[in-house]
């Protein structure tokens, strides 16, 4: 009715979902990168979320639309209370197949059948069943059974469950536990924030060609965003009654005013409107979407309640440790992230850096763990450049079951003590990707550190934690110009990514000049040097031995040794389960040395003199190795046997003919060394740095009379 007139080539507030209108807010950019990533694993089960009207059935509509029609079969159930009988039918139905009269295993069986028929088309199957808060536990089930349909090892379906927060409720029942292990993805949707409701409202008003009328005064938009919530629907349906009544009233403005009386009317007709100022008023950072990691989705919300303690001193009784290496408390610091020893060090070594810069913040380290679990050795300790302050959360200490609630917890309390100017995350675990949430979801600015690594042998679970960290991020720094073109094909700004290099060379700098030579180390561990003089030379293993992969790991590494001997620095509690179980002596006799755990010094000693290093899923070392020109090879947890490979490094997975086949290479090759990707050039510090004096506030930067009192100190 009033397009024409305000000069509209459609309809600007709908209120069925339209990919054509998406909103790219944060919440929903990052669900939906997070939703992409889990349709890319094709198998298993993607949980959606949200209150009526967030968003859900758009955000899946237009992820639909980036599917390839060839590849991959969509189909969608719409449930209404549906047993799981009926419920079959409707999946049939809705991908075309006949029902009529069948019985339940005929279903089942005619299912199969077309399932099997599209994967050997080389297509696989989608399902979307929405509302599925109203599904009964019966249909839940038998859901999980159509999952176990599998042709080889690839699934045949794959399920979308789209409903409101009730399906959480659902979800965390007992007799769930079986279908939450199958959960590969699960993310909730939030309102939008108040500067995102403006941004919501002049998007879709754009895309009908909107000229400015009528126009809107700045306090009408914060009025709408009382009124409504941040629900995109009620925006809808609240926008299209304001320009109704400015069409009608003839007038080409809308104020505070004018949405306060028409907000009124309207909730004296259908009533929604009613509680959405009181809910506001401690909605707090509800515009923030909830994206919680699966299998486990008992962890905490993160917009509930946190109990902030008064301080985060060292806690034996946690297994909190703080070190500070500053004369006094640390103001508005640089708060980093860390879970590997490496990452550890490398923002040590960023720390001494930004030191000489004078006005940027003082570096300090959180990590998840315990302070044993980094083994930078005393050595290591003496001459390696450190953050400023340190603090390990003990996660690690309490057992895994309580780790990520624990984790959100302790880092809470560091956050709330320390107010940082923003959080650096390094690395790819659990941990890491809850201080993120936490640290995004507080407010917090985030950057992100070796952004865009893809496919780096780990788990499933640690790629999406990668992919959903830099998503999160303000600002990300690459350390190739590879992961730079990755995250720009994933869809993120090109304005918040910075290719700078690695910290590893950086560290190396300070490092490598206190190295302990090889034969030293084996003097110290009381073993033969022969295999130093081995006139293949050697490789050095840094993977972790853990024991549920020593049946796999074990005779691979043997099989690698008799091609090229093998040096395994192993933690005391594995060496007593190899000497313990024969394996030590079996391993000898293939030429792998094992030998107790070294210091960092130590261990980089080693890796200037070896061929190769061989690296499990956790990279330790593999920066390193990049940065001398030392090769790797990378064990992951990929058994398909495809080789990701790069001119330094590659993944083969447990695939043994694929490591055989690089050490061989190795072995042929006269020099082991090879070129140094560009910006690895001991630069990386001085590039953050500079990035960091244009992007943080001036009131976020140190003043050079703070810094010398700490000098001082």
């Amino acid at each position: 009715m009033y397009e024409s007139h305000f000069g509209l080539s459609g309809p600007p507030f709908q209120l069925n979902p339209d990919p054509a209108f998406y909103f790219d807010s944060r919440g929903h950019s990052n669900a939906l990168a997070y939703l992409k990533f889990g349709v890319h694993q094709g198998e298993g089960f993607i949980i959606v979320t949200g209150e009526i009207g967030a968003g859900k059935t758009t955000l899946v509509r237009t992820l639909l639309e980036g599917l390839d029609a060839e590849k991959v079969v969509a189909a969608q159930v719409v449930s209404t209370q549906l047993e799981s009988g009926d419920l079959l039918r409707a999946i049939l139905t809705a991908y075309g197949v006949p029902t009529a009269g069948a019985s339940k295993a005929h279903l089942i069986a005619s299912l199969e059948g077309f399932l099997t028929a599209l994967a050997a088309k080389g297509r696989r199957a989608l399902l979307i069943v929405d509302e599925a808060q109203n599904l009964k536990h019966e249909a839940v089930e038998e859901l999980r059974m159509l999952s176990n349909f599998q042709l080889g090892n690839h699934a045949l379906l794959q399920s979308f469950l789209i409903g409101q927060p009730e399906l959480r409720t659902l979800l965390q029942s007992k007799s769930m536990e079986q279908l939450r292990q199958r959960v590969i993805a699960s993310c909730h949707l939030g309102p939008l924030d108040q500067t995102e409701t403006r941004a919501y409202i002049e998007h879709r008003l754009h895309r009908v060609g909107w000229k400015d009328s009528p126009s809107f005064s700045d306090d009408s938009f914060d009025a709408i965003h009382r009124w409504t919530g941040g629900v995109p629907r009620r925006i809808n349906r609240l926008c299209n009654r304001l320009f109704l009544a400015a069409f009608l009233s003839g007038k080409d403005a809308i104020s505070a005013e004018t949405v306060d009386q028409t907000a009124g009317e309207l909730r004296s007709e259908i009533g929604e409107l009613a509680d959405v100022p009181m809910l506001m008023s401690n909605a707090g950072h509800a515009a923030r979407p909830d994206v919680t990691i699966p299998p486990n989705p008992m962890l905490p919300v993160l917009d509930a309640a946190v109990d902030i303690g008064t301080g985060v001193g060292s806690n034996a009784s946690l297994g909190v440790v703080q070190r500070s290496r500053s004369g006094s408390k640390l103001q508005r610091p640089l708060l980093c992230v860390v879970d590997t020893r490496t990452d550890f060090l490398k923002v040590g070594a960023l720390s001494r850096v930004l030191e000489e810069y004078g006005d940027l913040p003082p570096v300090m380290a959180v990590q998840p763990g315990t302070e044993e679990g980094l083994a930078i050795g005393a050595a290591g300790a003496a001459v390696l450049p450190l953050p400023k302050m340190e603090i390990h959360l003990g996660i690690g200490a309490i057992g895994v079951a309580h780790g990520s609630a624990a984790a959100l917890t302790r880092f809470d309390e560091v956050l709330a003590e320390f107010m940082p100017s923003a959080v650096l995350a390094v690395g790819k675990s659990d941990a890491v990707l809850m201080c993120t949430l936490l640290a995004n979801k507080r407010g917090v600015p985030v950057l992100r550190l070796d952004a865009g690594q893809r496919n780096t042998g780990g788990s499933a679970s640690a790629e999406m934690n990668g992919v959903l960290i830099d998503r999160l991020a303000d600002a990300l720094y690459t350390n190739k110009l590879l992961t730079y073109y990755t995250l720009y094909r994933e869809g993120i700004p090109s304005d918040r990514v910075h290719c700078v290099g690695s910290l590893a060379a950086n560290l190396l700098h300070f490092g490598l000049p206190h190295a302990v030579p090889p034969l030293e180390s084996f003097a110290r561990a009381k073993l033969s040097p022969a295999v130093l003089n081995d006139p293949r030379g050697f490789g050095l293993v840094s993977l972790a031995l853990q024991p549920k992969a020593m049946d796999e790991l074990l005779p691979m590494l043997a099989t690698l040794g008799r091609e090229l001997p093998l040096v395994w620095p192993l933690r005391e509690e594995a060496l007593v389960a190899l000497k313990s179980t024969g394996q030590e002596a079996r391993l000898a006799d293939s030429g792998v040395i094992v030998m107790p755990a070294q210091g960092y010094l130590e261990e980089i000693g080693l890796l200037q003199q070896a061929r190769c290093l061989i690296a499990g899923s956790e990279g330790e070392l593999v920066e390193e190795a990049v940065t001398l020109g030392v090769r790797s090879i990378t064990l992951g947890n990929d058994r398909s046997g495809t080789p990701v490979a790069d001119p330094s490094s590659i993944v083969v997975g447990r695939n043994v003919e694929q490591a055989l086949k690089a050490v061989r290479e190795i072995l042929l090759t006269e020099s082991a060394r090879v070129d140094v990707p560009e910006y690895w050039d001991g630069g990386t510090a001085s590039r953050i740095a500079k990035h960091l004096r244009s992007w943080l506030p001036a009131s976020m930067r140190v003043s050079s009379t703070a810094r010398a009192a700490e000098s001082v100190r």
